[in-house]
């Protein structure tokens, strides 16, 4: 049924109710004074509730305030208020006749009515503010209806403020509690930031018995972090019975909205006890020497009046009618002021077998109201999209009554309670900008979110016994007990102890009644799937297709897998394809001209390099080769030959060290396919996506096993190579290191993991345990206890030959060593040089002296 029909009907029905509608009470203010424009405005509330009573009281005082200090204005407000009993049906019959009796301008409604929606859309027919001072829950925007005025928190500010609660004390997930009911369900579509682990819907109508069947439920699940939406009637009864259960206990963390945190003060004391340690949302209301004046004011003024008063204390709802009041009158007087003639102007529309009175200022009106701003007891006034909403949200803590642990708001999240000192904490966790917490069960200590509730997990374990180091498990026949052992058991162990809270296990063996495995791994983990098992433990390798029904923890040993072959050699000159033939040519080259730069510099000082020329030959050979294996012992006497040495010794450690690597690649490779081609290989049975093509696929075997097929090859009923994940490989090869050789292949599995049930807060827990012994190097102890290993393998392509090493690889090694040495060689030149300019000047100088001693001499002779 479209929203046409019913509202026709809905009409049809009130039309009948109307002989039956009487008013509640005389008009809050007199209409005798003809000299002043009467504003006639009706209020719907439910009369017998708490803030019902309340709203009426703050809105016969507001008007009383308002025009006590406004006495000169030319309209007054006339309130002619109405009992909905907080029946949807009636409030709209009451506002129906209402509208049919009184030429109204606005409509206040004081309730959260599931009828709201139709009111809404009557207050656009009619042409008239609706005033809800309660937020709807439904998405009634201003553009769908323009007439309507909400006060109060929407649901997105709502979602965003439980989620800002959960991410403050990292709780993984929660709970949702919601009365299934037009005003509290759409809070379900706007949940974002945190994860719904389950939600459960309430009727208003629910008796204690669904209530607690709903309960109990949710105490066989494993998370404790409740967020909990609904009327106050029905949050009431959902506490006590969650008191009953001991869900209001040390461990359970219970988070309400504004739509129960408001009306805390109204409830009955058995409900207030019930609720000790729930954190809860509330609008923030300002402190101000008006706020405490009113209040004061207020329970003086009616308490002589209703007695029953006497033991409430003021409410937000009460506050925001009182300010709502003020901005109602405000706006109608503007209206007088600039548009006087729209005042006395009213239509009348037929509806449904009734016809009501409209006004035609109405439109005017509506204006006047949304752009009202002025500091009222609530703060600052202003209205956003037909909305009031509050600027701050409270963060309170019941514990022996209200206490303000924090504030929220949209732009800056959590706040502290000494706002002055927020500028401070900007590094901070929310969690540390609020006040301490006093959770359920009188504890400051923040629940974890979750509880295993003393439960001992059943762990299952698979019963191969083929890989004893990763996984054993044996019966004692006398006593009957199990003993479960291996790296696996220990890894998990060492990882349950790194908690800071007990877990309580056992392990289950998985076998049938011969004690054989009772099944496949796959077959292991889905009794996880079927709550079998609460986990599962030991060579469980991590695979993408067995998420869909479990969880895994990080791995807790290498990822992918490896190919185990004999180690044979089949190319007497394998060592020469390592390099090729341009780079073998240049290296001979650079040790040859290395070696004779060398000689050059040191022959004519230094005596190792001197001698006949077959001598000095040699030593060129010998000394720039025995620079491969660092065996020169000749002393060099220049720091020219120094230098060049230096430089060039660095050169052949490079070239030296690439070699050995790429030839080491080069022999495993090509062992790999020497094994593959044409020959038998087994390939565990577990790994799909493996890159040879084999001809026998099998499960796993015991290292013996693996061994003997080795031993026997392809061409005796045996294997060539075996390809298996890097854990297994690992046993073997720490029980035969001298025979066999294995080279890591990339990785294609995830590791070994635990297994545990879908969104089980175990797996994260576990996991960052897990990374823990990682860090601190307690996973390689356990390998080396149990592997007895501590082999480092290479990561290679096995269906293509490592690149060999070109002159391009080490172009700059060249360039750089030969710069050195022709440097060198020709400072050596410019030196010897320099020495036989210096000694032919010597000479020069002594032939000149020797003649002129001989002419003398023969001067001598003639005189």
């Amino acid at each position: 049924m479209d929203f046409a029909r019913k509202a026709k009907w809905t009409f049809f029905v009130v039309t009948t109710l109307f002989s039956l509608v009487q008013p509640l009470s005389a008009n809050h203010t007199s209409i005798n004074d003809t000299a002043i424009e009467m504003i006639h405005v009706g209020l719907i509330l439910d009369a017998q509730s708490w803030v019902g009573k309340i709203v009426d009281s703050c809105i016969s005082m507001a008007i009383s305030d308002f025009y006590s200090r406004n006495r000169h204005y030319q309209t007054k407000l006339v309130v002619h208020t109405r009992d909905s009993g907080g029946d949807p049906l009636l409030l709209l019959s009451q506002a129906l006749v209402l509208l049919e009796n009184f030429k109204l301008d606005a409509i206040i409604v004081a309730e959260n009515s599931a009828g709201m929606k139709i009111l809404a859309e009557l207050g656009s027919r009619v042409k008239i503010p609706i005033i809800s001072l309660f937020a709807a829950g439904l998405s009634l925007s201003s553009f769908e209806y323009p007439h309507l005025i909400q006060i109060g928190e929407d649901e997105s500010s709502r979602a965003k403020a439980i989620a800002a609660i959960v991410e403050a004390f990292s709780w993984r997930s929660a709970i949702l509690i919601y009365e299934d009911n037009d005003s509290a369900r759409p809070i379900l579509s706007n949940v974002t930031g945190f994860r719904l682990d389950q939600h459960v819907a309430l009727l208003t109508s629910s008796t204690n018995e669904e209530i607690v069947e709903q309960l109990v439920k949710l105490m066989s699940l494993q998370m404790t972090v409740y967020v909990v939406h609904m009327s106050p009637i029905l949050a009431s009864r959902l506490f006590l019975n969650a008191k009953q259960l001991g869900m209001m206990t040390q461990g359970y963390a219970w988070i309400t909205t504004d739509m129960i945190t408001n009306f805390m003060n109204s409830m009955d004391p058995s409900v207030f006890e019930s609720m000790q340690g729930v954190v809860g949302f509330k609008p923030h209301i300002p402190a101000s020497k008006e706020l405490r004046r009113f209040a004061t004011t207020w329970r003086s003024k009616n308490l002589n009046e209703n007695k029953n008063l006497e033991e409430m204390e003021m409410n937000v709802y009460g506050i925001w009618s009182y300010d709502m009041v003020w901005a109602v009158a405000t706006a109608a007087e503007r209206v007088m002021t600039r548009h006087p003639h729209i005042l006395h102007q009213e239509t009348r529309l037929n509806m449904n077998f009734t016809t009501i009175r409209s006004s035609e200022s109405g439109l005017v009106f509506m204006d006047e109201i949304l752009q009202s701003r002025f500091k009222g007891i609530s703060g600052g006034f202003q209205l956003s999209n037909g909305r009031l909403i509050p600027k701050e949200i409270e963060i309170v803590n019941v514990f022996k009554g209200e206490r303000i642990i924090g504030y929220w708001n949209p732009e800056n999240g959590i706040a502290s309670i000494m706002k002055e000192e927020n500028h401070t904490e900007t590094n901070s966790t929310s969690s540390s900008k609020l006040e301490g917490v006093i959770w359920p069960g009188g504890t400051m200590n923040i629940p974890k979110g979750w509880s295993l509730r003393g439960k001992r997990l059943r762990i299952g374990v698979p019963v191969t016994n083929q890989f004893r180091e990763l996984i054993s498990v044996v019966h004692d026949p006398q006593t009957n007990d199990i003993n479960v052992t291996g790296f696996c058991v220990d890894v998990f162990k060492e990882a349950v102890q790194r908690l800071d809270y007990e877990v309580h296990y056992d392990f289950i063996p998985f076998e049938d009644a011969n004690g054989l495995m009772a099944g496949s791994y796959d077959d292991l983990i889905l009794q996880v799937y079927h709550k079998n098992y609460d986990a599962v433990v030991g060579d469980i390798t991590i695979i993408s297709r067995r998420f869909a029904y479990v969880d895994f923890t990080q791995p807790f040993t290498d990822l992918g897998i490896g190919v185990v072959v004999p180690k044979i050699n089949s190319d007497i000159w394998i060592f020469l394809k390592p390099l090729c033939g341009d780079l073998w040519i240049t290296a001979a080259a650079f040790f040859i001209f290395t070696g004779v730069v060398i000689w050059f510099i040191e022959r004519p000082i230094n005596e190792e390099f001197q001698g006949s020329p077959s001598k000095q030959i040699g030593m060129i050979f010998w000394y720039s080769f025995s620079t491969l294996v660092f065996a020169h012992k000749e002393k060099l006497l220049s720091n020219l030959s120094k230098f060049v040495v230096i430089i060039w010794v660095f050169v052949v450690l490079i070239i030296t060290s690439s070699y050995t690597a790429t030839l080491a690649s080069m022999l495993t490779v090509k062992q790999i396919q020497l094994s593959s081609r044409d020959n038998d290989v087994w390939v565990s049975s577990d790994i799909s996506n493996f890159t040879f093509e084999t001809r026998r696929l099998r499960a796993n075997h015991s290292p013996e096993e693996h061994a003997d097929a080795l031993r026997r090859g392809s061409k005796n009923g045996g294997v060539s190579a075996i390809i298996n994940e890097i854990p297994y490989l690992k046993v073997f090869l720490a029980k035969y290191p001298s025979d066999y050789t294995m080279i890591k292949l990339k990785a294609i599995t995830g590791g070994f993991g635990f297994v545990f049930p879908k969104r089980s807060p175990l797996v994260q827990d576990i996991s960052s345990a897990i990374m823990r012994l990682r860090e601190e190097k307690r996973l390689e102890m356990m390998e080396n206890k149990w592997f007895n290993s501590e082999s480092s393998f290479t990561t290679l392509d096995p269906e293509s030959n490592p690149n060999r090493l070109n002159i391009h690889s080490f172009g700059g090694l060249f360039l750089v060593t030969g710069i050195s040495s022709i440097s060198a060689l020709v400072v050596c030149l410019f030196q010897k040089r320099q020495s036989i300019k210096i000694n032919l000047n010597s000479g020069v100088d002594s032939l000149k002296g020797y003649f002129n001693v001989k002419i003398i001499g023969r001067q001598n002779e003639r005189s």
